[in-house]
Parts: C-alpha cells; sequence; structure tokens
C-alpha cells in the first residue's frame, strides 16, 4: 500500500499519524546511538546453533545434522540471517552508487544540496558497515545465501540511478528501502522475542533495527513536501524489489 510512505510526504520529517508499530517499538528499546553494537557474537553463535540443533531434532531426529555442517539444511532462522547478510550487504553498496551518482550529478547541476546529500551518504554507509561487519562475523559460510555478488551488483544501482537524477529521489529511495527493513527485522525480533528465544540474538537485531529506523526518518525528513505520483510509484516498486530480494536470499 502506498501509505506505507506517506510518512515522506510532510515537510520537516515524518507524519507522526503515520508512523509504523514498528517505529515505535524500536524507539521503546530505549537504546541510544552509542550503545548499538556492543554484543557478543561468541553467544549470538551459540543461540543460532542451539536453535538450529532445536529444529533439526523436530524435523530430522534420526538424520540431525549439526550447524556448522556445510550441507546442514536450513531453518527459519538460518534463512533469515542469510537475508539480513543480503540486505546489509545491498544497503553498504546501495551507498556506494549513491556517493558515485551524487559526484556525477554535482559536475551537471547547481544542486545546493549536494553537499548534505553525500555526508547523509558517508554517514549512513559506516553503520550499515557496521551491521554487515556483524553478520560476516556471525554466519559461516554454508550459512551465507551464494548470491551476494547479485546484491552488491542491485544494491549499487539501486543508489546509483536515484542520486544521478537527484538528491530527493535518493532519500525518496532509502525511505523506501528502510521501510522494509524495518518491518523485515521485527518480523524476526517479534516471534524470538515471544518464545523466549535467542536474546542476545535479539539485542542485535534491536541494535540494527533502530538504526534502520533512523535512516528511514531521517531521509523522510530530508525529502519535504509531499510526493508527486511518480514518486509514491517508484517508493513501492522499491519496497516490493526489497522484499523479493529478501525472499531469494532466504532460498539461495
Amino acid at each position: 500500500s502506498m501509505r506505507k510512505f506517506a510518512a515522506v510526504s510532510c515537510v520537516g520529517g515524518p507524519c507522526p499519524a503515520s508512523i509504523s508499530r514498528c517505529s515505535i517499538f524500536c524507539r521503546r528499546l530505549g537504546i541510544s546511538s552509542n550503545q548499538l553494537h556492543h554484543h557478543d557474537l561468541d553467544r549470538c553463535r551459540q543461540e543460532v546453533a542451539s536453535a538450529h540443533h532445536a529444529a533439526e531434532l523436530i524435523d530430522a531426529p534420526r538424520a540431525a545434522v549439526t550447524y556448522m555442517e556445510r550441507h546442514a539444511r536450513w531453518h527459519w532462522l538460518d534463512r533469515e540471517l542469510s537475508s539480513n547478510l543480503a540486505g546489509e550487504t545491498g544497503a553498504v553498496y546501495i551507498y556506494h552508487g549513491a556517493k558515485t551518482g551524487l559526484s556525477l550529478l554535482s559536475a551537471r547541476s547547481g544542486d545546493v544540496h549536494l553537499r548534505e546529500a553525500m555526508a547523509f551518504v558517508e554517514t549512513h554507509r559506516e553503520v550499515e558497515a557496521e551491521h554487515l561487519a556483524l553478520f560476516e562475523q556471525l554466519l559461516p559460510g554454508g550459512k551465507r545465501t551464494r548470491l551476494l555478488p547479485v546484491w552488491r551488483v542491485a544494491g549499487w544501482m539501486l543508489g546509483f540511478a536515484p542520486a544521478l537524477h537527484s538528491t530527493r529521489l535518493l532519500y525518496v529511495t532509502i525511505s523506501a528501502v528502510e521501510t522494509f527493513v524495518e518491518e523485515h527485522y521485527m518480523a524476526q525480533i517479534t516471534p524470538l522475542k515471544q518464545g523466549g528465544h535467542c536474546p542476545e540474538l535479539v539485542k542485535l537485531l534491536e541494535a540494527c533495527c533502530v538504526d534502520e529506523v533512523h535512516h528511514k526518518e531521517d531521509a523522510a525528513r530530508r525529502v519535504g513536501g509531499e510526493l508527486s505520483w511518480a514518486e509514491r510509484v517508484w517508493a513501492v516498486v522499491v519496497w516490493i524489489g526489497s522484499k523479493a530480494a529478501a525472499e531469494v536470499a532466504r532460498r539461495v
């Protein structure tokens, strides 16, 4: 629904009425920006391996395969973490592409906001790179999507093309991507918390979610003014594409 992107149509930032329940939840986590990424990754790995073992005992009690074996089947959490790795890879490359696009735009445009846009790109890219490093350390090779080269190219193009058009379209794109990413993380956090599973991993996911909410709302605030019909359509296309990519990363 295009209402998902109404948050970027208000001058000065997201409309309060359109803030998703995911955003509200993330704000209630009470995590400040300088406390986000201090996680016990060894504990996270143990929790993920334990969750895998429990799923194996349910699905194949007589032929259970340990988590670290490369041919081990992927269960729900394995698939979700693979999609997280793909998403954070794509996110880093979105900003790589955006930087290139903005550099070319500056050569042919008098956009006075280019310097601010470049700072936006650099700051957010650093955060996404931190997320990517966490998932790279967390996941063994056998639990990673095999399509990482595809996500790098796709991410770069998704950042490059809008940035080459205008800073405004770049912000619309980032807001749309982060709208999906926030929902994506919450679809993992909610069942894990409700089941009392993987508490250290949940902390990591919550911290990433807080960052993504900030990125979404920062981009929305910078858009200014209501979206045109073409921008709304583009935002929906980006959201759908992000969702489809995550689903592929769960499987391949």
